[in-house]
């Protein structure tokens, strides 16, 4: 698989964790309780795939293209790096609005509605600004040899933090999972 193919994956699971952002926020606004596991699996997605894992792919992409003279001042680059800080200080604000939401059990719903709106709203322009500029400027910008050096990059990456940002995948998914169950059983119940 090509480097940019790897970090074209690693967008739709991003993608996938975001879009639920957007499903959580909905149901905590009508009123249906989301589990707190379901919400911890997000934080902790975000901080083990999306910063710790993807970002160590994305600086290594965005290293390569800075030694091979793309501009870091302006265009899709600087919009990128601009980004991230954003979506840092997204996550960090999810964090904090879970604990507090668990820390009150459920009370402190505001600013943990309008935290996972965001990052749902936010990821749907940031997957699709580094799929449909970055991305294609990383094929054009870099030799053969060096799509090869990233790719050999991202799988050493992925030797030592792939573990631990599929865990978090993985927990996500279970608590997804576990969240869905709990919907359907009532359901079940209702229809019996």
């Amino acid at each position: 698989m090509k480097a940019t193919e790897i970090l074209g994956h690693e967008h739709r699971v991003i993608q996938q964790v975001a879009s639920s952002c957007g499903v959580c926020a909905e149901a905590l606004r009508s009123g249906t309780k989301v589990p707190t596991d379901v919400l911890e699996s997000i934080v902790d997605f975000f901080g083990k795939y999306g910063d710790h894992y993807h970002r160590q792919h994305e600086e290594i992409l965005l290293s390569m293209l800075r030694e091979k003279g793309a501009p870091f001042g302006s265009g899709p680059i600087a919009l990128i790096n601009y980004e991230n800080h954003k979506r840092r200080a997204l996550v960090d604000q999810l964090s904090s609005a879970v604990r507090a939401h668990i820390t009150c059990g459920g009370a402190a719903k505001g600013m943990l509605i309008e935290t996972l709106g965001a990052l749902a709203e936010f990821f749907r322009g940031h997957i699709w600004k580094e799929d449909l500029l970055l991305l294609p400027m990383a094929e054009k910008v870099l030799s053969e040899e060096d799509k090869n050096l990233l790719a050999d990059w991202l799988h050493f990456i992925d030797s030592k933090n792939g573990a631990e940002a599929q865990k978090a995948v993985e927990g996500f998914n279970a608590a997804l999972h576990h969240c869905m169950d709990a919907i359907a059983q009532p359901r079940k119940a209702q229809a019996a």
